[in-house]
């Protein structure tokens, strides 16, 4: 199973979509590099796509999806920083939490943003951190 970072970047009621040119919108994030924690994968992977740096990153779940365990880190992003697109990303839009499901997104995507919102839980023996208040 592949390992990944995903990190929920909230800003009010939104939260940030990432997409290459013609994929769909994802959360950011990726596989980590043999050797490398998942803390770590998790911001390096926020940085090369979206160059945001110095935030505070909070581990809040995992999420099994049908073939990759996401560890789900949630961080808070000031209004007077904006993300900028890098490496394969292209794109990147802030959207409200209650859109995602009429959204183009990854199931992956769907089902975390689920999970935030407690629409749903965990796929599998998911462990949780301490909740986080999201909006």
């Amino acid at each position: 199973m592949k390992q990944r970072a995903t990190i929920l970047c909230l800003r009010a009621n939104s939260i940030l979509l990432v997409a290459r040119s013609n994929g769909r919108w994802a959360l950011p994030g990726g596989r980590c590099k043999p050797g490398e924690a998942v803390a770590a994968a998790a911001i390096r992977e926020l940085l090369e796509e979206t160059q945001l740096t110095d935030l505070a990153l909070h581990y809040i779940f995992e999420f099994w999806g049908a073939r990759t365990r996401h560890y789900v880190f949630a961080a808070r992003i000031p209004d007077d920083i904006e993300p900028i697109p890098g490496r394969e990303i292209t794109r990147c839009r802030w959207v409200r939490a209650k859109d995602i499901h009429s959204a183009w997104v990854s199931v992956s995507t769907r089902g975390i943003v689920q999970v935030l919102l407690g629409e749903g839980s965990p796929v599998g023996p998911a462990r949780r951190s301490s909740p986080l208040r999201v909006f």
